[in-house]
């Protein structure tokens, strides 16, 4: 009986390690495709939305065939997939590795606006305005990660299909970041901080120089200046303002602050006139 029961569980034994075998040495289902054969499969699985079963075959493809067209195209497919899904992360993964790997690549400047796009829309909370947060914490690398990417575009490739686009994306993007410097410099304006108020301020002028936001930042900076103390700055970038805003004027108060006024029409006309007469 005890033969009989040592038997059969060495038969168990044995039949385990053999299954475990053939386990191990299971047949790769695309061992036998050709380059363009696996691409095709994997583009397959791509319109069917299997990513996974995607990358496993593009990663088939790229160990098999490292040089070939297919398999670079289809890091460039693989990183439109992930777009389309909403994945910004892995496309952005994605297009620094085409980047990276293909520097010379003919459709490298969709790399870089496929990348330009992601930074971007990954971003969006950063154009709707979220009341009672500290938005000058706000990290805004991603939006400066875009707009590098769209200038590269614009003057790299110029001839590109993506370049006028591109243009346009960085004069919106240049405005929306010049907008938000100004957003933070108020924000420590109405704390108190009038130095962190006042560089934000400058910075922004300095750094997006004829932005739409440079009216609020100069006005800013003199708000900035007369709670300093700084009655010959606030006064110098008054003169500024007004040169450049004719809409707006200033007076010297009692305790020589300097107070911004929006003119009404009539005065507006009559400054005008006066321009007109060589009398300022």
């Amino acid at each position: 009986m005890r033969r009989y029961n040592l038997t059969f569980v060495v038969f168990i034994l044995l039949t385990l390690q053999s299954c475990t075998y053939f386990d191990a040495v299971k047949v790769d289902p695309y061992k036998s495709m050709s380059e363009s054969q696996l691409y095709q499969q994997g583009s397959e699985f791509l319109s069917n939305a299997d990513i996974p079963n995607a990358v496993s075959v593009f990663e088939t493809l790229e160990a098999r065939f490292p040089f070939s067209t297919y398999a670079q195209q289809s890091v460039l497919d693989l990183a439109f997939a992930y777009y389309d899904f909403g994945q910004k992360d892995d496309t952005i993964a994605e297009c620094d590795r085409f980047i990276d790997l293909y520097p010379n690549h003919p459709n490298l400047d969709y790399a870089y606006y496929l990348r330009a796009l992601s930074n971007l829309e990954k971003d969006q909370p950063f154009f709707q305005e979220i009341l009672g947060q500290d938005v000058s914490k706000y990290d805004i690398t991603r939006l400066n990660n875009a707009y590098n990417d769209f200038l590269l575009i614009v003057n790299r490739f110029s001839g590109s299909k993506y370049a006028d686009d591109a243009g346009n994306r960085l004069v919106f993007l240049r405005n929306s970041m010049a907008s938000h410097e100004v957003y933070v410099a108020k924000y420590y304006l109405k704390r108190g901080a009038y130095i962190a108020s006042s560089e934000r301020a400058k910075y922004m002028l300095e750094k997006y120089p004829g932005a739409p936001a440079t009216k609020d930042a100069l006005i800013v900076l003199i708000e900035c200046y007369n709670n300093l103390d700084m009655k010959n700055s606030a006064k110098v970038t008054a003169d500024v303002l007004v040169k450049n805003f004719p809409d707006l004027a200033y007076t010297i108060s009692e305790n020589e602050l300097v107070v911004i006024k929006g003119m009404n029409k009539e005065n507006k006309d009559k400054k005008k006139s006066f321009l007109g007469l060589g009398l300022f």
